[in-house]
């Protein structure tokens, strides 16, 4: 099991996610939908890399963005109930899934 660490520093700096391990899950990715009235962030990973993760939730469902700061692209998963969501974050700061 690896252990989760997230890395000191100013507000904007959260953990860094590996690069997908072997036989990672696919995660299912989708152009923005923007259902929720306020959408509230709460996680997100370091904005000093090129793909940026965040745990979102709204509506009483969360679901997980990705954004390429190269091209401006997002994506979001499907809505989900926060338990899920919380899982698949977990596993892309892992490596398990992308």
């Amino acid at each position: 099991m690896t252990a989760l660490t997230s890395s000191s520093g100013h507000a904007d700096h959260g953990p860094h996610p590996p690069r997908p391990r072997p036989g990672h899950q696919v995660v299912a990715w989708h152009p923005p939908m923007r259902l929720e009235a306020r959408p509230r962030i709460l996680r997100w990973t370091c904005e000093c890399r090129a793909r940026v993760y965040y745990l979102v939730v709204g509506g009483g469902r969360a679901h997980v963005r990705r954004t390429d700061r190269q091209t401006g692209a997002a994506h979001e998963t499907a809505r989900m109930r926060y338990a899920e969501a919380e899982r698949l974050w977990h596993e892309i700061l892992l490596g398990q899934a992308a």
